[in-house]
């Protein structure tokens, strides 16, 4: 009987194993454009040779089809993180976080991208604005940050100062002057200038606060470092 019960228990794993893999295989998806049309996290998976991770896509707003890579909703989670934080990514796919810079370029490299920033701040007045051919190179080569002029939306321009720039984090600074950008602007970005601050400049991985700081979430043609941001996405999608 013992027996018995054993072999009818192995069978039962057996089985739940099975159909585990059978269903998530179901749920992997090459994109968010080809993920069912609610807004939720899925398993993304571009080829049979990459390992499938999950993803936040947002399918109710602009269209659909938008993986997001960068969440800020509120200031329970510190974007001040190491270059291994960005690497890999970290924090809540429902809440704030960051999908990771390998990630990205995994993404970005295989296929043509384009880049949506949304925003609001904290009187609740909400912009986006759309850059064409987004795409991060490897970590041989900084995650470099490479985007199209094209651009439209209703923020305004204010990101294309960054155009080829080297990512930087507080402990490992790859500007091009002597700051160290990272952990003056509180939180790492593409940064490379930190000491200009005009309107084509932006700092979307800074401090959450709704004080008007340098160091604070803020988008220069959207009010800048006197209007903060309360909420920021970046998404992208494949192109059509």
């Amino acid at each position: 009987m013992l027996a018995l019960a054993f072999l009818i228990k192995v069978y039962f794993i057996y089985e739940l194993l099975r159909s585990s893999k059978v269903s998530s295989a179901r749920i992997t998806f090459k994109s968010c454009g080809e993920a069912p049309a609610h807004s939720e996290i899925y398993w993304i998976r571009l080829s049979e040779t990459n390992a499938p991770f999950q993803v936040f896509c947002e399918q109710e707003k602009f269209g659909g089809g938008w993986l997001v890579f960068q969440s800020r909703y509120d200031g329970t989670t510190s974007f001040n993180r190491t270059w291994n934080e960005y690497k890999y990514g970290f924090g809540d796919l429902r809440n704030n976080f960051w999908l990771g810079l390998d990630k990205l370029h995994q993404l970005t490299s295989v296929a043509n991208y384009d880049l949506l920033i949304s925003m609001a701040n904290y009187l609740d007045f909400m912009a986006y604005q759309k850059y064409e051919n987004f795409r991060v190179d490897g970590e041989d080569k900084l995650y470099s940050l490479n985007v199209s002029e094209q651009n439209t939306g209703t923020a305004g321009e204010s990101l294309l100062a960054y155009n080829g720039a080297n990512f930087s984090t507080f402990d490992k600074d790859n500007g091009q002057i002597t700051a160290n950008c990272a952990s003056e602007m509180g939180g790492g970005f593409w940064h490379h200038d930190c000491r200009i601050q005009t309107k084509d400049r932006s700092n979307v991985n800074g401090l959450h606060s709704d004080r008007g700081l340098n160091n604070g979430i803020w988008w220069g043609e959207f009010g800048g470092i006197n209007e903060p941001l309360k909420h920021v996405r970046l998404h992208i999608k494949l192109k059509n």
